[in-house]
């Protein structure tokens, strides 16, 4: 009997999970134009309830449409694989708990389902227990989520007996209001470290390059879901996160630093799924930097946006591999001239800034200052990504579709950035980071990008070269204690 036939059942199971999923996806895409158009829904026992709102019912298509997706992929993938029903099982449990989560409609509800999709990504996590990198990846993960885990519990707990029981999310200021002020500053410090942690966010962002041996679709549904949790969670506690100004600095220096870090990283990895693994991290910095600037509708944009993007990435990475392999034996570009460095420079400048100027005055003419530093980011990012992939390859073909895709990805990204702002950005008053800020990453990436492409200053480039190469290392356990 082969392993295809005794694995028979598991696939059964798989396909009909996969059909659940698929299933609750159209139920919930159906059930978007009527969730704004009429209002939320709200089920539950007493004070703890389910809210489906408008940000409860796009993040559950998201959750339950990838899931449906990564399921069928998993299907295949794991056909024959004597962990296959762990994988299911596994995974259904996480995007059972974060369904819960994003629905939540009480502090304790969401909780329950915050605690529970951390407790089913370690489960997933042990898919390949037998192998020792899977072991490691498994237990750094555990670790650094009891750690902040248990500070955000701390925080719900202090909550929770503040207002006499379970809190609705209406009530959830008026009681952190009523707390004294350095009671609530460390409150807030408290739920802030969950986010952090779950979004691998500096200085819990170990456990997410130590996954790297679960299989891809374990892979896909951690980058494409799980470390998206801690926008929801700023977002859904932010009536007692963003009350102070230091607390939303910190968030957004923390998320700054993370994406410089990452962004360093990245340039130096040699694997696909590694270069994956860091822009995840930094791009889920962005995400945090733009919850500190008290743009939480920016964020659930970004991480539906980023969700999408890298689920496709990672389920596609065995193309990647072979494009890179194509890639790496064609002939060496042609030598940059200064005229062509020049225009590369140039180009890589003005269309990315004129194109966001453009969009935004048509399309949303009035925006707050966070909004518009955003913006200001975003053009810089662009520009560098637009200016080096020019001065690499200077051909009419790339300048042509490398301005095309940037003119269209920025109008597209302003028209959806208007759009979920005025649907899911919330009403009450929000005590930001300032926006200057932004300067500090912005300044930041670019000096990580002039260093990895100038001549100059050899001996700190490659003192940063070899710093960004051992974070990349996981030692094995024997060589830890030597060093130690």
């Amino acid at each position: 009997m082969n392993g295809n036939q005794l694995n028979q059942p598991a696939e059964v199971v798989a396909r009909l999970v996969a059909v659940v999923m698929g299933v609750g996806f159209l139920v919930t895409v159906v059930a978007i134009p009527v969730i704004f158009s009429s209002g939320s829904l709200r089920v539950g026992i007493q004070r703890s309830t389910l809210q489906v709102d408008g940000l409860a019912v796009v993040l559950s298509a998201l959750v339950l449409g990838l899931s449906a997706l990564i399921q069928s992929f998993a299907i295949r993938y794991l056909r024959g694989d004597s962990r296959q029903l762990w994988f299911v099982a596994a995974s259904a449990l996480l995007t059972g708990f974060t369904v819960l989560m994003v629905c939540a409609g009480s502090v304790a509800v969401f909780a329950v389902g915050w605690i529970g999709a951390g407790a089913a990504l370690v489960l997933l996590l042990g898919t390949y227990f037998p192998l020792a990198q899977a072991r490691r990846g498994k237990r750094a993960t555990a670790v650094r989520f009891i750690l902040a885990d248990a500070a955000f519990v701390s925080a719900v707990v202090v909550l929770l007996v503040a207002g006499g029981g379970d809190l609705s999310w209406a009530r959830l200021g008026a009681v952190v209001t009523g707390l004294p002020v350095p009671v609530q500053v460390i409150v807030a410090g408290l739920l802030a470290t969950g986010a952090f942690a779950r979004s691998s966010q500096i200085p819990f962002h170990g456990w997410l390059p130590f996954t790297l041996a679960a299989p891809t679709p374990v892979s896909a549904l951690m980058h494409a879901g799980v470390v998206n949790a801690g926008a929801i969670l700023l977002f859904r506690f932010a009536p007692a996160i963003a009350l102070h100004a230091s607390v939303m600095t910190i968030v957004f220096l923390v998320g700054a630093t993370t994406l410089t870090y990452a962004a360093a990283v990245r340039l130096v990895r040699a694997d696909v799924k590694g270069r994956l693994v860091f822009s995840t991290m930094g791009q889920m910095g962005f995400m945090i930097m733009a919850c500190g600037l008290g743009l939480f509708a920016a964020a659930i944009f970004h991480l539906i946006a980023h969700s999408l993007f890298k689920s496709a990435l990672f389920l596609g990475a065995g193309a990647g591999i072979t494009q890179h392999t194509v890639s790496r034996d064609l002939p060496d570009p042609k030598p940059r001239t200064r005229v062509s460095y020049g225009i590369a420079v140039a180009v890589g400048v003005l269309v990315p800034g004129g194109t966001l100027l453009a969009a935004k005055l048509v399309l949303a003419p009035t925006a707050s200052a966070a909004t518009i530093g955003l913006l200001g980011f975003v053009s810089l990012t662009a520009s560098v990504a637009l200016a080096s992939a020019l001065i690499t390859h200077f051909t009419l073909r790339t300048f042509v579709s490398g301005v095309g895709a940037t003119v269209l990805l920025l109008v597209g990204y302003v028209a959806f950035l208007h759009t979920f702002t005025a649907a899911l950005q919330p009403v009450f008053s929000i005590t930001a980071a300032p926006a200057w800020l932004l300067l500090l990453p912005g300044l930041s990436l670019l000096g990580v990008q002039l260093l990895a492409s100038t001549q100059c200053l050899t001996g700190f480039r490659n003192l940063v070269y070899a710093r960004a190469v051992t974070t990349t290392v996981s030692r094995p356990p024997s060589v830890q204690r030597v060093v130690s």
